[in-house]
């Protein structure tokens, strides 16, 4: 498949998530949204290893890597799913924008990998400087606004975390097989807290489950594997504008087909997280032209 497709499918699909998990729970809780799209996309994925005639790997190292990402789905898509009543879904994109900064003081910390340079710093800073600017601005508001921004943060913090995870354990399994054992993994954690929450199926709207359907596809399925696919294919370059696209195309739908609006205050602080992202993505190489 052409790089450049797969680029273009990473970039809609991550667009496109955050606006699809509020309406999925249009009409029922949100433990219900995640519960019924990790379990629709657990059935596409075994559907696809009976098809493809393959095996989950059962090594130490591939079972080690698919608690830690089961752990990670279950936590991080809790905690995305609650914040997602209460805040705009850009403001979820936006969040998550921050991920490959955040990824690079754990890679520091676990894997010892180079971080104290001066535009990945100064990065750093801008970006947290935008993060507690919407902070501020949403003090002025509600706590539960505030919980949900909270819990979207933590969100990012700990995918963050668990993505360097993976990379330390280093399975060398395939995206399909990640996916999959992940899901067998937080499937039953995303059933017990459904149904300790409430238990009950509810009656939802069609547009609730038209979202449901596509998160389980291409949110759970396709875009986890072709974003992988990506990491292996394209350079770091190509890979790190991901980030600074998404949230701009994910504030456009949410502002055009949500009515989503935003405070200047709001946009100064995004506008500070998507410089700080690009500093710290091509800073080092806008310096070494100088140079």
């Amino acid at each position: 498949m052409p790089i450049y497709l797969v680029f273009l499918s990473v970039v809609a699909i991550w667009s496109t998530t955050p606006l699809a998990i509020q309406w999925s729970t249009l009409g029922s809780s949100f433990n219900f949204g995640v519960t019924s799209r990790m379990v629709i996309g657990l059935g596409i994925c075994l559907l696809l290893l009976l098809i493809k005639r393959q095996k989950l790997t059962t090594s130490t190292l591939a079972i080690s890597n698919y608690i830690y990402a089961g752990i990670g789905i279950f936590t991080t898509m809790t905690l995305v799913y609650y914040s997602s009543q209460t805040i705009p879904s850009g403001i979820i994109s936006v969040v998550f924008g921050l991920t490959p900064i955040i990824t690079g003081i754990f890679a520091l910390l676990l894997l010892k990998e180079s971080f104290f340079k001066f535009h990945k710093i100064a990065g750093l800073l801008l970006g947290l400087s935008g993060l507690m600017v919407i902070f501020g601005h949403t003090l002025t508001f509600s706590s539960e606004l505030l919980s949900g921004l909270l819990a979207v943060t933590l969100a990012m913090v700990f995918q963050s975390f668990i993505s360097v995870k993976l990379k330390q354990t280093n399975a060398h399994i395939s995206a399909l097989e990640t996916t999959t054992g992940a899901l067998i993994v937080s499937v039953p954690l995303f059933i017990i807290s459904w149904f300790l929450a409430e238990g009950v199926i509810p009656q939802i709207s069609l547009k609730a489950t038209l979202s449901i359907g596509y998160l389980a596809l291409f949110g759970s399925v396709i875009g986890f594997m072709s974003y992988y696919y990506l990491i292996r294919h394209a350079s770091v370059r190509v890979v790190g504008i991901v980030p600074l696209l998404t949230p701009v195309f994910a504030l456009l739908l949410g502002s055009g087909l949500n009515h989503e609006s935003l405070t200047m205050t709001q946009l100064s602080g995004i506008i500070l997280v998507l410089i700080g992202l690009g500093y710290y993505e091509y800073g080092g190489k806008i310096l070494w032209k100088k140079r």
